[in-house]
């Protein structure tokens, strides 16, 4: 769950920047060489944080709010763990299959899992999908 905050701060400031960089741009450098360039790359970017940022603001609401989704059905549970880090600890995570959704849950919060296929039923916040909760039966 902190990942969610983390990821939607980081947005919001890039989201920030970027709108500066392009208003910067707009206002004072029409004349410089690479001025389409840096609208459009800057354009783009400030789409994927404004996604970032509006989807782990719905979450954070809907955690705080306990608004949470469910599915019941067979779990196929897949254990991942990266393979390189910058940081020295190599962050793992599991992806849970149930009826068409793919469910991310943190390797640390629910490191009793294991790789199976069950029946289960899952709790989760709907717009990144990160699993709050696990019944397995």
């Amino acid at each position: 769950m902190s990942e969610i905050y983390s990821v939607t701060i980081f947005a919001g400031l890039g989201l920030i920047i970027l709108i500066s960089i392009i208003v910067h741009f707009l206002m004072k450098k029409r004349t410089h060489k690479d001025f389409y360039l840096v609208i459009i790359v800057c354009g783009f970017f400030m789409l994927c944080s404004l996604y970032l940022f509006v989807t782990g603001v719905i979450d954070i609401t809907n955690n705080n709010l306990r608004n949470y989704q469910t599915a019941e059905g067979n779990c196929e549970i897949v254990f991942f763990e990266e393979s390189s880090s910058r940081f020295g600890s190599n962050p793992s995570y599991y992806n849970i299959y149930i009826d068409g959704l793919n469910i991310i849950a943190d390797g640390e919060d629910f490191s009793f899992l294991k790789e199976e296929t069950v029946a289960c039923k899952v709790t989760y916040l709907a717009a990144t999908d990160t699993l709050v909760e696990i019944q397995i039966k």
